[in-house]
């Protein structure tokens, strides 16, 4: 589904997280997302080129920029969501919420470990 909708899957990483919070810088989104900061920029000039995401200064500190969505990431966002929970309950089938929490906090701290060395 993601493909068909010229979708890959980090942009619906992204637009998931996008919709999920509300202004978002690129420090943050990477950091949602587990992804370098010079990864999410490429991502973010893409989504712009693609008209999913507009990028806007944050009104309350002028040096940050908040990545929005578009009324087309908005729509794309809210068609592809079904096929996101179908997904996440496909991956998660037989596995406790404690076990995926313990499961979570091993892995952040692993990219933390990750990013530490620069790895």
């Amino acid at each position: 589904m993601l493909n068909e909708k010229g979708v890959t899957r980090v942009q619906w990483i992204a637009l998931y997280y996008l919709g999920k919070n509300n202004n978002v810088n690129q420090r943050d989104l990477a950091k949602l997302m587990n992804i370098k900061e010079s990864t999410i920029a490429r991502l973010i000039d893409r989504m712009e080129r693609e008209k999913l995401v507009i990028r806007k200064k944050n009104q309350s500190d002028k040096r940050v920029i908040n990545i929005i969505l578009t009324q087309k990431g908005k729509e794309t966002r809210i068609e592809l969501l079904p096929e996101g929970e179908k997904f996440n309950e496909l991956v998660s089938t037989g596995i406790k919420e404690d076990e995926l929490e313990i499961f979570m906090n091993v892995l952040h701290k692993m990219v933390s470990n990750v990013s530490k060395h620069n790895i």
